[in-house]
């Protein structure tokens, strides 16, 4: 194994698809390697977004205003992960505080496609879709609105969002806290199944864990028998050639075993302007403890102290926050203001209620299926409009909105179909991804 690292690291060492912020010296990682055959377990490399804590090595968030934290704590997921035999091999790129679809919203330059390097690889967890695709190397993201199915899509890995409150966030950069969880993502559904079988559980660190579930095989169980519903009106919001390959997918997943059926769900178009309500006016909540002065700069790159405190906060946060960040921020503090509270902000949380039950209920006795994305991967072009940022995620957050598993298979070069299970059924979500698994089918 030690030689295909010293192989791997020449390749990552060059990195021209800019998929890392932090890549460990080699020398550490196969220290790290020797120490954990030592203790008789098996050694498996992995990345971990660069939102997520990691004792000893920087973790910035993709944004500048933590270019110089250092956490002096491992995230429990990682803690987990490091038990089981996982060595850290670098911190993946990402869009500033998980704020992005594209991947192209990182202080540290955008990540690219491995599939074509003029494409973006999906946000905002795109370090870690781009690594799973070009070094095979499978990693834990972060999923807010389809942060970690999206890459997965575009850069054509599997990934899964797991039931809210079954992996620990303990530890995770909070972007919005009801709505992100900690993700695995991979070239296989087996790897991904083998990820989130050892970060799930409940922890004393994070009162909104509940349990653990229960995936160990679930990938290789096969889809025979299992229903699902397709949404027909969320079809009209796809591209031509993402329906050509959703549909013959299906087609698979039929001969399978699985029983298909076609409904409106019109629920799912009120998914979009709920989720950004929500998502901004927590952001703007959890992003105010960010100075510049705790943690994250060094006293040479602080301005001069100024009589007054919020001028000189506005100036730090000015020059170190990214632009889409500091939008969000400034949507988010309004919405939470006297007068758009209760006309906007109350109202998106009766929308997330009147979904999630909606939801709840079609997942009682069957999943639901329907492309990740509703495009192929654009091309690399930095500053977007945000109505066609935002549009990209019209499919995906849903899932988070209902705290519900969902996860992403690959049907096509940069095309993925998404299934999404009712809460603790994260089994089905794996046994359909597995069953569109090429690799297992050829294994």
């Amino acid at each position: 194994m030690l030689d295909e690292i010293e192989a791997l690291y020449d390749r990552l060492e060059k990195d021209e698809l800019n998929a890392f912020i932090t890549l460990r010296p080699r020398e550490d990682v196969i220290n790290e390697v020797k120490r954990v055959i030592e203790k008789g377990l098996k050694p498996k490399l992995i990345t971990v977004k660069d939102n997520i804590s990691t004792k000893g090595i920087r973790t910035t968030a993709g944004s500048l205003i933590l270019k110089r934290y250092v956490p002096p704590f491992d995230a429990t997921a990682v803690e987990k992960l490091k038990e089981a035999g996982y060595v850290i091999i670098g911190k993946t790129n990402m869009d500033e505080f998980g704020m992005g679809s594209t991947g192209e919203n990182s202080a540290y330059g955008p990540t690219k496609n491995p599939i074509n390097k003029s494409l973006v690889p999906g946000g905002s967890s795109s370090g870690a879709g781009a690594a799973a695709k070009a070094y095979s190397l499978p990693g834990i993201g972060s999923d807010t609105g389809g942060s970690i199915r999206a890459p997965a899509a575009w850069c054509s890995v599997f990934s899964v969002k797991p039931t809210y409150g079954s992996v620990s966030r303990y530890g995770l950069i909070p972007y919005a806290d009801s709505l992100e969880q900690i993700s695995p993502i991979a070239p296989t559904a087996k790897q991904v199944e083998e990820i989130l079988s050892v970060i799930t559980g409940k922890d004393p660190k994070d009162q909104t864990t509940v349990r653990a579930v229960e995936v160990k095989g679930c990938s290789s169980k096969g889809v025979e028998n299992m229903r699902a519903l397709v949404p027909e009106n969320v079809l009209e919001l796809i591209d031509k050639d993402v329906k050509v390959h959703f549909e013959s997918a299906l087609k698979k997943l039929e001969n399978m075993g699985m029983k298909i059926e076609y409904s409106n769900v019109e629920e799912l178009e009120l998914a979009l302007p709920s989720y950004y309500v929500i998502a901004m006016a927590e952001a703007s909540s959890n992003l105010a403890r960010y100075d510049g002065i705790r943690y994250g700069l060094s006293a040479e790159e602080l301005p001069p102290i100024t009589e007054n405190f919020y001028d000189y906060i506005a100036e730090v946060r000015g020059k170190y926050f990214g632009w889409e960040v500091k939008r969000r921020i400034v949507v988010g503090s309004v919405l939470l203001s006297a007068g758009y509270s209760e006309e906007l902000y109350l109202k998106a949380l009766k929308v997330r209620r009147l979904l999630s039950t909606k939801l709840y209920k079609i997942t009682s006795d069957k999943v639901i299926i329907m492309p990740t994305m509703p495009t192929k991967p654009p091309k690399l072009k930095g500053e977007r409009k945000p109505k066609e940022l935002f549009a990209m995620d019209v499919l995906t957050v849903s899932a988070n909105l209902a705290g519900l598993p969902a996860g992403n298979a690959p049907i096509g070069e940069g095309i993925g179909l998404q299934v999404m299970a009712n809460r603790w059924r994260d089994c089905d979500v794996l046994r359909v991804l597995g069953a569109l698994d090429g690799s297992r089918l050829k294994g």
